[in-house]
């Protein structure tokens, strides 16, 4: 069976476009590099979170996380709203495919920072708690080192 699981795009700003689309602005690949010195202070941060689920398992609640080096609690926790009623949701799971790819149920918010102050190097974690959940789904990363 397919697990849930769920992705974070991290970059400097996210712009909403005509037609729905969305345009991230100076995304990062795995690593940050910054100034040499911490606390480090960005003007503006965004991280895009997809969180994925079978039809099977439709979400009731989901709280996403965000931790930053540095902090032993998150410095963000904000509940975000399940894709549809969970009665549409079950209904997804009931439909004929039209072809073998598995039915999904995708979650997605947008995470803007502004500013973000950043204390030390270390993780940038986006997390999830799904249905109330005693552990938290892990949704990316990004390293903030110094730069050379």
């Amino acid at each position: 069976m397919m697990q849930r699981y769920g992705y974070s795009v991290f970059c400097d700003d996210i712009r909403n476009e005509v037609g729905g689309k969305l345009s991230f602005i100076g995304c990062y690949n795995a690593v940050m590099f910054v100034e040499p010195r911490f606390p480090f202070v960005l003007s503006k941060f965004c991280a895009h979170v997809h969180l994925v689920s079978p039809a099977s398992q439709p979400y009731r609640s989901i709280v996403v996380r965000c931790y930053a080096p540095g902090q032993e609690e998150p410095i963000l926790e904000e509940p975000i709203a399940a894709p549809a009623p969970l009665d549409q949701m079950k209904l997804v799971a009931e439909l004929e495919p039209a072809h073998a790819a598995p039915r999904l149920i995708v979650a997605a918010t947008s995470l803007i920072f502004s500013p973000l102050r950043i204390e030390a190097p270390g993780l940038i974690s986006i997390r999830a708690v799904v249905d109330g959940a005693d552990g938290e789904l892990g949704l990316g990363s990004l390293r903030v080192v110094p730069a050379a």
